[in-house]
């Protein structure tokens, strides 16, 4: 579901992070220079220094992802809306700790949104003399539009197999992917800020469909349904996400004037912790 990837899901008596995660390394600047091809895009460590600063983790419960999965399934036999509400709620309150600790936990989700807003932005702007000599290169090439998409996130996203860096992939890709459809004729390298924003709510709604699929969608392996509908109620999973995704970044942004470029990784990672404490709402 989601992805190519099967998985049990998370265990209980774990902790909520693994790890690893904070070793994923998302390209910056000063590691990825584009003379070894890879966009050079500003690091925010301040930023996820102010973002991290909970308490140490604590150990998921027995049974975490119980409530969860049968509200899943009742969404899946019924089509509700309401159920996959609480479905998304109980996930993220008892399954993964509460909403901060969800949007904590997919804390690769934002960096990566951040660092692909940076590129667009430095190469619409021309702000940045390494970056403005990609651009050329890459549209000497007479690429089309997949292909610049493919270059984008190919520099701007991690190239580990972390199931967090293959997801940040899968996501930008589909949320690209999404955009295009809406225009072919889109030019990636010269998006207005309302498309890219646009494009970071299709990106983290898809993030959190992925994060759902791995963690509790092995309710849909056991669905009775057809294939047909299974991928009715997964699309029906997305369009809830992307409106609620969608719902948050507007807010923030309207109640952000004047947004830097340094504000665009809190947005995103608040997005995703709102997100979650409305369908903790409908418990």
């Amino acid at each position: 579901m989601g992805t190519s990837v099967s998985s049990g899901g998370p265990n209980s008596q774990v902790s909520f992070d693994p790890p690893w995660l904070d070793d994923i390394e998302i390209p910056t600047k000063e590691d990825s220079p584009v003379t070894d091809g890879h966009l050079p895009v500003d690091g925010d460590s301040n930023d996820e220094d102010s973002l991290t600063s909970l308490e140490p983790s604590d150990i998921a419960p027995n049974a975490r992802f119980g409530g969860a999965r049968r509200a899943l399934r009742k969404f899946i036999d019924t089509g509700e809306q309401e159920r996959f509400r609480k479905a998304v709620g109980h996930y993220s309150r008892k399954g993964m700790g509460g909403a901060r600790r969800t949007a904590l936990r997919m804390r690769t989700s934002a960096r990566v949104g951040a660092n692909v807003f940076r590129v667009l932005l430095d190469a619409r702007d021309g702000t940045d003399s390494d970056l403005n000599n990609w651009v050329i290169s890459l549209k000497a090439r007479s690429v089309n539009a997949q292909e610049i998409a493919d270059e984008i996130i190919k520099y701007t996203t991690p190239a580990g197999g972390a199931l967090e860096e293959v997801s940040g992939r899968e996501s930008m890709a589909l949320a690209m992917q999404d955009l295009l459809i809406l225009n072919p004729d889109f030019d990636l390298l010269n998006l207005d800020e309302d498309n890219i924003w646009g494009l970071m709510e299709s990106f983290l709604a898809n993030e959190v469909f992925h994060r759902l699929s791995l963690d509790i969608g092995q309710v849909f392996e056991k669905s009775s349904l057809s294939m047909s509908d299974r991928v009715i109620r997964m699309n029906e999973m997305r369009d809830y996400l992307k409106s609620e995704v969608s719902r948050q970044i507007k807010k923030l942004r309207a109640n952000s004037s004047n947004t830097t470029q340094n504000d665009i990784h809190p947005i995103l990672q608040k997005a995703l912790e709102n997100t979650f404490a409305v369908y903790e709402g409908a418990l």
